[in-house]
């Protein structure tokens, strides 16, 4: 496996300049990284260079590159447009070698939702990605949907087996599985023979009835840190990816941190997950 992290984790601003791909790669090379999940973000403007600029990018620092895609599955279910994503691939992912797109649902917190039902969420997005399954196959490459604080690891592995394609598969975010009132090892345990790509997050948990003191009150608290001080049990994670995992050692662990700690949290992954990295 091979340790990366997303861009908002190597630069600690993020304006337009900073969130260029130019400062990400060398933000991403001083830490010593080895992929970089970039922002896609103008890739059909032409204006932009997108392509151009992050093919160039990649030859100087040889670090390796994931990208995301999205639109608004369920609320297109089995009328889900393909020609965008389509062109993204063709345009974007094999110019620049890309095997592995995120996604994830526009219903954030979707699970939680009463309109649609959850189980009519789940109908569409099944139905959605049924509709860009043949087209990630013959672009030779993987969509990931992420557990995206909305559904359990349950819920979206019976997603994906009613899409039934082995280029459509997860993105385990071992954070987010929380906000589903959900242990991440659990979400883990249903996702790892899914998994293509990963959001390698901790999260502090704290029971909080009074929420602080604050109006309203809420049950938990869930705080962002370094990898290693919360309550993810990673050691119980990763065999799980390693053993069951479609993409075995080329699985990148992408760390979704915050950039203030990112320095921290590398220094943790190469300790803790050193069994499972090339």
């Amino acid at each position: 496996m091979k340790l990366g992290a997303v861009a908002s984790a190597v630069v600690t601003e993020r304006t337009p300049e900073a969130m260029q791909p130019e400062n990400l790669f060398a933000a991403a090379h001083r830490l010593g990284l080895e992929h970089l999940e970039l922002p896609a973000r103008g890739w059909d403007n032409p204006g932009t260079r997108f392509v151009e600029r992050v093919a160039a990018l990649q030859e100087r620092y040889g670090i390796g590159v994931q990208l995301g895609f999205g639109d608004r599955y369920i609320e297109h279910g089995d009328r889900q447009p393909t020609e965008r994503f389509a062109a993204f691939v063709e345009q974007v992912c094999r110019p620049l070698g890309v095997t592995v797109i995120g996604t994830a649902s526009h219903l954030h917190g979707g699970r939680w939702l009463k309109d649609p039902p959850l189980e009519v969420q789940l109908d569409r997005l099944a139905a959605a990605l049924r509709r860009l399954a043949p087209i990630a196959e013959d672009g030779g490459v993987y969509l990931a949907i992420e557990n995206h604080a909305d559904y359990r690891g349950s819920e979206l592995a019976s997603v994906l087996e009613r899409v039934g394609s082995r280029h459509v598969g997860a993105r385990l975010d071992t954070g987010n599985a929380y906000c589903a009132i959900e242990e991440p090892v659990a979400a883990a345990q249903a996702l790892a023979p899914y998994t293509m790509a990963t959001h390698i997050k901790d999260q502090i948990v704290e029971a909080e009835p009074g929420n602080r003191g604050l109006t309203p009150g809420g049950l938990l608290w869930l705080g962002n840190c370094a990898l290693g001080e919360g309550h993810v049990d990673f050691a119980a994670i990763l065999p799980l990816l390693a053993r069951h995992g479609p993409l075995g050692g080329n699985l990148v662990l992408t760390m979704e941190v915050p950039a203030s700690t990112v320095a921290q949290s590398i220094a943790y992954a190469r300790t803790a997950f050193a069994p499972y990295l090339d």
